[in-house]
């Protein structure tokens, strides 16, 4: 029975030191992401990015390490009564488009000061079009910045 105890607890460390080695290996360096068009603030404007995170396959998983820390992230969003507003209004127009995936109707929506940044995957053209018009109509959106990505089938 001891044996059996101390074969168990050294194989158990060995997992456990395997782990750890996993966890030290480094996330490869951000790309970097040029806008394709001048965001003035107070204009109703749409941008569209371009950068080489578009050759990753899109998903809704896991940290996004292509991001270069200028992206908003949901942890970015404004938390006054207008941001908060205007999240749950273009949330709420999203979720209630049916012809929107599952993935479309998912994606990150993060409002600061007026300004909401699309992120995330969806199926199709269409539905990033769908989506960018959505978040156009909110009355308070002065600005959308689109950072949707196609996903690969």
């Amino acid at each position: 029975m001891r044996i059996i105890l101390i074969s168990a607890t050294a194989i158990a460390a060995l997992g456990f030191a395997a782990c750890n080695e996993d966890s030290k290996k480094m996330a490869p360096p951000p790309s970097k992401t040029t806008p394709t068009s001048e965001v003035t603030p107070g204009d109703r404007t749409s941008t569209t990015t371009t950068s080489d995170a578009q050759r990753v396959p899109a998903d809704n998983s896991g940290r996004n390490t292509r991001d270069d820390g200028t992206t908003l992230t949901p942890l970015d969003q404004g938390m006054s009564e207008q941001d908060l507003a205007i999240t749950q209004a273009v949330r709420k127009a999203v979720v209630a488009n049916k012809g929107l995936s599952i993935n479309a109707q998912n994606v990150k929506i993060i409002a600061k000061d007026g300004v909401v940044t699309l992120r995330g995957p969806v199926a199709s053209e269409s539905e990033r079009t769908a989506i960018v018009a959505v978040a156009e109509k909110v009355p308070e959106v002065h600005t959308v910045v689109n950072k949707l990505e196609i996903a690969s089938r």
